[in-house]
């Protein structure tokens, strides 16, 4: 409807246009004829028309006046024409920019009822050291942040509150003496994995290494997807250490599918 209105609007100041075009060329083919019979009138014989007629110099006033009547009756109706064109232009300048900028105003406040809410979390081992064995998710205690309350501190579980795409990633510092193979887990199946070796070699110089394994992926998850750090090797009990060193984050990058 708004696109109908528009067109008729652009429509009725083409015709505007073109008619007050039209009329001051004629306004002006008229002045034109009556500097021509002014000039005629210095003459003393009538001015010639069609087949040996004359128009005398009383006929040739007489014209002017009427000329100049028909000029003046152009003139007024260019000035009613270029009033109603400047009404017109203010109604379509003002009238369709307030229905769009309503229009734009509720689109946004939509648009804002439909967005999901911003996905992000990092949570850090703050424990010296923690024993875990082979598939135990880590829990990750201590929340940095937790936006969407998408990431349980007590199991280590993060369920996607929406689907998307999900940027994820993990740091593992195996405690000392040990070695272990953490992986980042959708719903139980292995994405990717971070190492870290703390093993203790015989002259002891490992000990002043600490070996910091990392692991990051993009993963597209459905909502109610689980994901995890859980650990993979090696099959007996393992020590990690914390103290910040050992974390988890993750966060949306783009979701899809809104209705879900």
């Amino acid at each position: 409807m708004m696109q109908l209105l528009t067109y008729t609007s652009e429509l009725s100041l083409t015709l505007m246009t073109v008619t007050v075009k039209k009329l001051k060329i004629k306004m002006n083919c008229i002045s034109g004829v009556i500097v021509a019979l002014c000039f005629v009138l210095q003459c003393s014989t009538g001015v010639p028309i069609d087949k040996g007629k004359y128009i005398t110099k009383e006929g040739v006033a007489d014209k002017i006046i009427e000329l100049s009547q028909e000029i003046e009756a152009l003139r007024k109706r260019v000035v009613n024409l270029e009033v109603n064109m400047a009404a017109e232009i203010k109604v379509d300048l003002t009238v369709p920019d307030a229905n769009i900028q309503s229009n734009h105003y509720r689109r946004k406040r939509a648009s804002r009822r439909r967005r999901r809410p911003e996905v992000a979390f990092q949570a850090t081992l703050t424990k010296p050291s923690a024993t875990f064995k082979i598939l135990d998710a880590i829990n990750f205690n201590n929340v940095v942040t937790n936006i969407g309350n998408a990431y349980n501190e007590q199991t280590g579980i993060f369920t996607a509150p929406t689907s998307g795409t999900y940027m994820f990633n993990t740091n593992i510092v195996a405690g000392v003496g040990h070695y272990v193979e953490a992986s980042i887990k959708v719903n139980d199946r292995v994405i990717v994995s971070a190492i870290s070796d703390h093993r203790v070699s015989d002259d002891k110089n490992s000990l002043a290494v600490w070996d910091q394994g990392n692991a990051s992926s993009i993963i597209r998850l459905k909502k109610g997807d689980k994901v995890v750090v859980s650990i993979q090797w090696p099959q007996k009990n393992i020590v990690i250490h914390g103290m910040g060193k050992s974390s988890f984050s993750g966060y949306l990058l783009r979701a899809y599918n809104l209705m879900v």
